[in-house]
């Protein structure tokens, strides 16, 4: 069971993890240019609504922590179209299926989950046929996760010091990413990585502060995945329902 007030407390605490946020966002944003969603469901918001960051849309969110909900609702502006809901997803399934979504963002939230397949399985019912699902998870493949398992020091599949903190219970490659959702009866429309991060969040943290990388570094290391598609430190996959006319993939 996720201590989510004690997720809260360490989610505010981070340091690295403000840029990895920054480039995830970035992401997502390109994401949402390509498939331009009219009304979008946020599943977790973190200190950074993603609704700060584009205009004309219409966002739902739902999140569990009252901390960030409140922050969300305080960062609210007059021309947003924005309602919070506070609450697990599983909790709010009622309420949430009584609208429809063009796009329903999960990002950096299923290998926090002890049961994965029922967060999908309830993503799968607020589609429609024509609904984009975005989700991304920390890459087992990163770069930064290869370099250790060179080193001798863990296996890519490991749970580090970081991933126990943030009550994290699984690592994901691309194969199993993929394979989760399409036995979900999801098809996958495409799929890439984000921002290659050759070292943990404390030592890039450290390069920063010791000013022997800056931000001209961190932009040219998103970009290199254009390279290098697979060894981003995150996985992402764009997917929707199977048309009910298939048979359901398994």
């Amino acid at each position: 069971m996720r201590d989510i007030n004690k997720y809260t407390d360490d989610y505010r605490k981070q340091d690295f993890e403000v840029y990895q946020v920054e480039y995830r966002r970035k992401k997502i944003m390109e994401q949402i240019a390509k498939y331009d969603p009219k009304r979008i469901l946020e599943i977790g918001c973190g200190m950074e609504p993603l609704f700060l960051y584009v205009e004309g849309k219409e966002w739902v969110i739902v999140e569990p922590s009252k901390l960030f909900c409140q922050n969300a609702r305080n960062k609210i502006r007059k021309s947003d179209h924005v309602t919070i809901i506070q609450g697990f997803l599983e909790e709010c399934m009622t309420e949430l299926k009584s609208e429809s979504y063009d796009m329903i963002i999960c990002a950096a939230l299923l290998q926090e989950l002890e049961d994965p397949d029922h967060m999908l399985q309830d993503i799968f019912q607020l589609c429609g046929n024509r609904t984009i699902v975005h989700i991304n998870v920390a890459n087992a493949k990163s770069f930064h996760r290869i370099l250790a398992r060179n080193m001798g020091i863990a296996d890519e599949y490991d749970l580090t010091e970081r991933n126990i903190l943030f009550q994290q219970n699984a690592v994901f490659d691309m194969e199993h990413l993929q394979s989760m959702v399409i036995n979900h009866n999801f098809e996958i429309l495409d799929q890439g990585s984000c921002f290659i991060k050759p070292f943990t969040h404390k030592q890039m943290q450290g390069l920063l502060e010791c000013e022997i990388i800056g931000r001209e570094v961190l932009d040219g290391l998103y970009h290199m995945t254009s390279d290098f598609p697979m060894l981003g430190s995150e996985i992402f996959v764009n997917c929707r329902k199977v048309d009910g006319s298939k048979e359901r993939i398994s």
